[in-house]
């Protein structure tokens, strides 16, 4: 089945469920067809400088991970969701993504 979310269209993969019960999964980088997300993993996962449209991905891609992933205390939730729009380049993305390995959500 195939859902957009933003400028993103995701098919859902079987090799990667997700392994918890929530009424709408997030949807995984692997997932998304248009390559722009992929392009801008690769370019995040090199450390390399991200150009404005590859931020915009990023921040879609990360927002709908954290407002989809199984997490205990809600109010956690809107704390990261409030600091997907502050990012605004690599170091705020790996602070954010390092924050939220910590409470066990892993978007990469």
């Amino acid at each position: 089945m195939e859902e957009q979310i933003g400028s993103l269209i995701f098919v859902e993969n079987p090799d990667y469920p997700y392994p918890f019960a929530v009424p709408t999964p997030p949807r995984f980088w692997m997932e998304e067809t248009t390559g722009a997300l992929r392009e801008a993993i690769e370019v995040y996962m090199r450390a390399e400088p991200l150009d404005r449209q590859q931020l915009d991905v990023l921040k879609i891609y990360v927002r709908q991970f954290i407002e989809r992933a199984l997490m205990s205390d809600e109010r956690q939730r809107k704390r990261f969701l409030g600091r997907v729009d502050t990012f605004r380049n690599i170091k705020d993305l790996e602070s954010l993504a390092d924050d939220l390995s910590e409470v066990g959500v892993e978007p990469f």
